[in-house]
Protein backbone atom coordinates (compact mmCIF):
# COMPACT_ATOMS: atom_id res chain seq x y z
CA UNK A 1 0.00 0.00 0.00
CA UNK A 2 1.10 3.41 -0.71
CA UNK A 3 0.78 6.74 1.09
CA UNK A 4 -1.39 7.61 -2.22
CA UNK A 5 -3.81 4.66 -1.91
CA UNK A 6 -6.77 5.35 1.25
CA UNK A 7 -6.72 3.57 4.09
CA UNK A 8 -9.86 1.21 4.16
CA UNK A 9 -12.26 1.27 7.19
CA UNK A 10 -10.58 -1.36 8.85
CA UNK A 11 -7.23 -0.39 8.60
CA UNK A 12 -8.49 3.06 9.97
CA UNK A 13 -10.41 1.28 12.80
CA UNK A 14 -7.20 -1.32 13.61
CA UNK A 15 -5.14 2.75 13.91
CA UNK A 16 -7.44 4.43 16.30
CA UNK A 17 -7.76 1.05 18.46
CA UNK A 18 -3.62 1.30 18.64
CA UNK A 19 -3.68 4.85 19.06
CA UNK A 20 -6.24 4.69 22.36
CA UNK A 21 -4.63 1.75 23.79
CA UNK A 22 -1.44 3.64 23.62
CA UNK A 23 -3.24 6.75 25.08
CA UNK A 24 -4.89 4.25 27.85
CA UNK A 25 -1.58 2.96 28.58
CA UNK A 26 0.72 6.17 29.19
CA UNK A 27 -2.47 7.19 31.34
CA UNK A 28 -2.14 4.45 33.51
CA UNK A 29 1.25 4.90 33.69
CA UNK A 30 1.08 8.49 34.34
CA UNK A 31 -1.35 7.30 37.36
CA UNK A 32 0.95 4.59 38.56
CA UNK A 33 4.12 7.38 39.02
CA UNK A 34 1.96 9.85 40.37
CA UNK A 35 0.32 7.53 43.20
CA UNK A 36 3.57 7.54 44.50
CA UNK A 37 4.41 10.64 44.90
CA UNK A 38 1.03 12.64 45.67
CA UNK A 39 1.25 12.43 49.58
CA UNK A 40 4.64 14.65 49.48
CA UNK A 41 3.48 16.85 46.50
CA UNK A 42 0.24 17.70 48.64
CA UNK A 43 2.67 18.38 51.70
CA UNK A 44 4.68 20.90 49.05
CA UNK A 45 1.31 22.68 48.33
CA UNK A 46 0.29 22.69 51.88
CA UNK A 47 3.85 24.15 52.67
CA UNK A 48 3.76 26.76 49.86
CA UNK A 49 0.10 27.70 50.82
CA UNK A 50 1.15 28.17 53.89
CA UNK A 51 4.12 30.24 53.36
CA UNK A 52 1.67 32.45 50.98
CA UNK A 53 -0.94 32.95 53.58
CA UNK A 54 1.65 34.23 56.11
CA UNK A 55 3.44 36.73 53.91
CA UNK A 56 -0.44 38.03 52.28
CA UNK A 57 -1.27 38.58 56.37
CA UNK A 58 2.18 40.34 57.06
CA UNK A 59 1.62 42.28 54.40
CA UNK A 60 -1.53 43.73 55.07
CA UNK A 61 -0.19 44.23 58.27
CA UNK A 62 2.42 46.66 57.54
CA UNK A 63 0.02 48.32 55.18
CA UNK A 64 -2.24 49.34 57.85
CA UNK A 65 0.34 51.08 60.18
Amino acid sequence: MTDKEPKSIAQRFFDLCLLLLGGVLALWLALQFLAQFWGWLLLIAGIAGGIWLAVVIVRARRNRW
